[in-house]
């Protein structure tokens, strides 16, 4: 991957879950415009006590080993309890490096901004775009109350997830004499 291409986390926030789907449906139709790599979108539902549930979510990333984590790691650094639970559900591979690369490479203004966003409403979606900047996705949630973006470049994602994945090594190796 070019180390230049951009990652966006992208959020939304909506006053019912028709147009929130409506949207939903719109970004996921248009994942294969343009140069496309993966995009990963969730439409999440406030609970009456306040969190935030995954009622619905799609991702091209799936069949990739760190492909759960790449909505995961975006939701765990958006809405950390919700994050935790994807991550509960779909895996661990991948996602430190996902949510270490998110922190590390992202505006805190505009990661706090998107993450605040999410508890406007009742219902909110978050968008995972590698290749695609926030302002290419926006103008497909037309729904929405208010949307945010969060963008960053893909930098050495691709060494942190490989490093992810290797095993260490001991640290001393027993030799018999």
């Amino acid at each position: 991957m070019n180390a230049n291409a951009p990652i966006s986390l992208v959020s939304a926030t909506y006053t019912s879950s028709d147009e929130a789907l409506r949207d939903f449906a719109a970004v996921w139709g248009a994942r294969s415009d343009g140069d496309f790599h993966h995009t990963a979108i969730a439409l999440l539902r406030k609970e009456p006590g306040g969190g935030l549930r995954v009622e619905r979510s799609s991702s091209t990333a799936k069949h990739l080993l760190w492909g759960g984590a790449l909505l995961g790691g975006a939701l765990f650094v958006l809405a950390p309890a919700t994050g935790v639970q994807v991550l509960a559900d779909v895996g661990l591979n991948g996602a430190g490096a996902i949510i270490y690369h998110f922190r590390r490479n992202t505006d805190p203004d505009e990661l706090a901004e998107t993450a605040l966003l999410l508890e406007e409403g009742t219902t909110a979606l978050v968008v995972v775009v590698v290749n695609r900047r926030g302002a290419a996705i926006t103008p497909l949630l037309a729904r929405a109350r208010r949307s945010s973006s969060a963008d960053m470049r893909w930098g050495e994602l691709e060494e942190e997830l490989c490093r992810d994945f290797v095993t260490p090594v001991a640290d001393s190796v027993l030799v018999s004499t």
